[in-house]
């Protein structure tokens, strides 16, 4: 993500049987606040495993998460494939081969340019990544958001887990469109094509940087709930960018105060802060009564709301 909210296979409590107007107001009473807030682990959960793998979306649903937060991008074939970056990131990617991608030579493997079955060569765990030095090493790959709604919903009901929703970012930058993605409403047509197959439109949310991506959604998918991802700038000049209000607001967490969730859940918004890893950091957005936390770490969130 840079990244927040939800899908699975079974219904999250916030999110269960009511309507997006009336999920939309929050309730609060400090103590329900604090035991209700949800927690979506961040690209499965990046801090110990590989960040949207398998392993790491399988580590953070064994976990007890109520949320998989992960990111899409489209492939040459218009397959919908679980990644962060529309390239081969030299910081975590291995080729074929197990060799290191040069950081000047990154944009040479554009997964847009790529058919799946090429994609899925790219070893995504054996590296590491430098940034998360307890992150498990291991060898994965890039899989397809449909491997990964069957994967868990398998997992669920073969290990007798708990189901989870997905909090699905379309990864999205205007400046990209025709090059490393798709125009906004093919895009979106694509992801919905793998979610209306999966019957999983009532298991998720679909999240978004780029605004023209949220009309898209809005107007065509009008029942599937939106979160607006934002990185900069207040609450109040950033929902002067869409034509409607979305069910969630997602910012990065620094941007966030008491005064502006107030402000934000009586608009009838849910506010869900990434990323948040540090334990002081958990402890002040829990305090300002948030409705999730994105984390990389989603069992120092889980041990903070027990």
């Amino acid at each position: 993500m840079k990244t927040l909210l939800l899908a699975g296979l079974v219904v999250a409590t916030l999110f269960s049987c009511k309507s997006k107007s009336e999920e939309s107001k929050v309730m609060h009473t400090p103590q329900k606040d604090r035991l209700n807030i949800q927690v979506q682990g961040h690209r499965g959960e990046r801090g110990n495993l590989p960040e949207n793998s398998i392993p790491a979306f399988l580590g953070a649903l064994r976990k007890g998460v109520d949320v998989l937060e992960l990111d899409v991008v489209i492939s040459k074939d218009q397959q919908v494939v679980v990644s962060h970056e529309p390239v081969m990131l030299p910081l975590y990617m291995l080729t074929p081969e197990g060799d290191s991608i040069p950081q000047d030579k990154e944009k040479e493997y554009n997964l847009y340019q790529m058919d799946y079955a090429e994609i899925k060569q790219f070893d995504g765990g054996s590296k590491g990544n430098v940034r998360f030095s307890q992150q498990q090493k291991m060898k994965t790959y890039k899989p397809l958001l449909s491997e990964v709604f069957d994967t868990v919903a398998a997992s669920i009901k073969e290990e007798g887990l708990k189901p989870v929703k997905f909090n699905i970012e379309i990864k999205s930058v205007p400046e990209e469109y025709d090059v490393f993605q798709p125009q906004p409403e093919a895009f979106v047509d694509l992801v919905m094509g793998v979610i209306q197959e999966k019957q999983m439109e009532e298991h998720i949310n679909l999240q978004s940087f780029d605004p023209a991506i949220l009309e898209v959604v809005h107007t065509k998918y009008p029942e599937i709930e939106l979160a607006y991802l934002v990185g900069e700038n207040t609450y109040a000049e950033n929902k002067t960018k869409l034509s409607f209000q979305p069910e969630i607001y997602s910012p990065y967490f620094k941007l966030l105060d008491t005064a502006e969730v107030a402000q934000i859940h009586k608009d009838g918004l849910k506010v869900i802060p990434w990323t948040v890893n540090e334990p002081e950091d958990i402890d002040a957005v829990i305090a300002l009564k948030v409705d999730a936390i994105i984390t990389d770490y989603p069992e120092r969130v889980l041990e903070k709301l027990k």
